[in-house]
């Protein structure tokens, strides 16, 4: 990649962290133990990966996630189990992994002959992906929290598909959306440069 373009892409992928970012900040729906609907949030990193291949995806996405954790640090010094292992498990699956995942979504959606269908193929996996990340940080390390009612592995399903479906399936519907405007260049691109 020729440095003009590297910069130009880079700079791009910024822009798209930031708004992001801002995004993040517009939540109409939180549950009461952490977890929220934040509407298009995810879009513009889903944008770096469909524009630029699967690396600049997850520079992108593990940017992003960096500037979540450092929002969410209250969070992660709130976990039931004071110790730095769990502190950690909770940056990890909870900001680490759960955002860079979503950079995997344009790689994802190359696979595919219809670009459509692979876009929405890869904004499934990958939210898949995040709510696992989640499912997993609620069973490891919020698990105290589960009413005596319910089992441990039932209640952090269901408790975190109540933010992280909804919060996906928008994401989704926004970037087919998207797709039909041409001059944003949504389509995966096979030829596109993966080397950041």
């Amino acid at each position: 990649m020729h440095a003009k373009r590297k910069i130009w892409v880079l700079a791009e992928s910024s822009v798209c962290v930031a708004a992001a970012t801002a995004l993040s900040l517009v939540t109409p729906f939180t549950m009461p133990l952490g977890g929220s609907v934040t509407p298009f949030a995810t879009l513009p990193i889903i944008i770096i990966g469909l524009r630029h291949g699967a690396k600049w995806g997850v520079l992108g996405a593990m940017a992003f996630s960096l500037v979540q954790l450092l929002l969410g640090m209250r969070n992660v010094a709130a976990v039931p189990v004071q110790t730095v292992w769990h502190m950690a498990l909770c940056a990890l699956l909870d900001y680490v992994a759960a955002y860079t995942v979503i950079g995997f979504t344009g790689s994802i959606a190359k696979a595919f002959k219809q670009p459509v269908f692979g876009i929405a193929v890869g904004i499934a996996l990958t939210g898949f992906g995040r709510l696992l990340c989640s499912f997993l940080s609620g069973i490891l390390i919020w698990g105290p929290f589960t009413p005596p009612e319910w089992n441990v592995w039932v209640y952090s399903l269901a408790y975190n598909a109540a933010w992280c479906l909804p919060d996906v399936g928008i994401a989704l519907i926004a970037c087919l959306l998207l797709t039909r405007v041409r001059a944003l260049d949504l389509l995966p691109n096979p030829s596109a440069e993966e080397a950041p």
